[in-house]
């Protein structure tokens, strides 16, 4: 409907797009563009941005950054107030999560290597985190089903079954013994 060559980043107010396709040169480069041509007096060129999986764009550690955090990195302070979403812990290095944090409020965040007390207090006034028991207490219906204790469940394997079963056990222990007789370089 717009043309080859229309900007969509100029033609909508409301977007959804994948972070995978945004991270392109192009794409980016075209996204950036319609930010930079319409700067209003103290306005930033977006109002909200929402990242579903945010796990996925966390800054690295150490070493390099992925392309998909150095884009979040790129697009980030053109919005004016921003969402992270996971269900997925962290990664266990504080310097990862605090580099995430940083990218949601560089006001109030700073990527660092350990955290003090008052960091600590910051965080939780920007987290939420509810679990499904919590959903669930809170609904008039429930969401989320209750996990059971796992059980075990009793196999009555076929006399073929069990000669293969035996048949790959005694193939893995064969394979095992080679290695073991190889030398590591190998």
């Amino acid at each position: 409907q717009m043309g080859m060559d229309a900007n969509p980043w100029r033609s909508h107010s409301r977007i959804i797009t994948s972070y995978h396709y945004l991270k392109q040169p192009d794409v980016l480069a075209s996204f950036l563009a319609a930010c930079t041509a319409e700067k209003t007096a103290g306005n930033l060129p977006w109002d909200l941005l929402i990242v579903d999986e945010a796990h996925n764009l966390t800054p690295a550690p150490f070493g390099e950054e992925s392309d998909l955090c150095q884009m979040l990195r790129q697009i980030a302070p053109l919005f004016e107030h921003r969402i992270f979403l996971t269900a997925t812990p962290h990664n266990g290095h504080t310097r990862s999560f605090t580099g995430l944090l940083e990218l949601l409020d560089p006001v109030r965040f700073s990527q660092t290597d350990e955290m003090k007390p008052a960091e600590r207090e910051r965080v939780a006034e920007v987290r939420i985190r509810r679990l499904k028991r919590q959903i669930n207490a809170a609904s008039a219906t429930k969401r989320f089903c209750d996990r059971l204790p796992p059980q075990a469940i009793m196999l009555d394997m076929s006399g073929g079954e069990i000669a293969l079963s035996e048949a790959f056990a005694a193939f893995r222990k064969a394979v095992r013994n080679l290695i073991q007789k190889e030398a590591k370089k190998r």
